[in-house]
């Protein structure tokens, strides 16, 4: 008779912790974006709250524009449900995160300002501050 895998009894904050240090020491490597494909495939009970922080750090590490914006738009998709799950724990780790300066870069890059605006009125209403303000003017120039 096989033997049952045990469940994963650990908190949402405690997988996090998990997939921040295991991408910290691949990026260590050059292999950030490889350990969080992994992670994202192995885990099909990630908590969407993690799920959150995986996709935004693929998001950023992509090797390839068009992976990048695909992984920010599953970012974006639980989004919401991170901030809800994890509230200070979201927001303290929010600013260390480069998805969505990578998407505007991405979408500006292929000519999508309007996209890239929306991207900066997401990091604005974040609370990522003047930077995407900035960005955002500048991106209406373009306009």
């Amino acid at each position: 008779m096989a033997r049952r895998i045990e469940p994963c009894r650990k908190s949402p904050e405690e997988r996090l912790d998990d997939l921040l240090s295991g991408h910290r020491e691949a990026a260590l490597r050059n292999e950030g974006e490889k350990y969080l494909r992994r992670a994202i495939a192995s885990s099909d009970s990630m908590p969407n709250a993690v799920k959150f922080f995986a996709y935004a750090l693929l998001a950023a590490d992509a090797s390839d524009d068009d992976d990048a914006l695909r992984a920010l738009g599953m970012a974006e998709a639980v989004l919401p449900l991170a901030r809800q799950d994890l509230g200070r724990r979201f927001e303290k780790e929010l600013p260390g995160l480069a998805f969505l300066e990578r998407g505007v870069a991405a979408r500006s890059g292929r000519a999508e300002f309007e996209e890239a605006v929306r991207l900066c009125d997401l990091a604005i209403s974040l609370g990522l501050g003047a930077a995407y303000e900035r960005k955002k003017s500048s991106l209406l120039r373009m306009l």
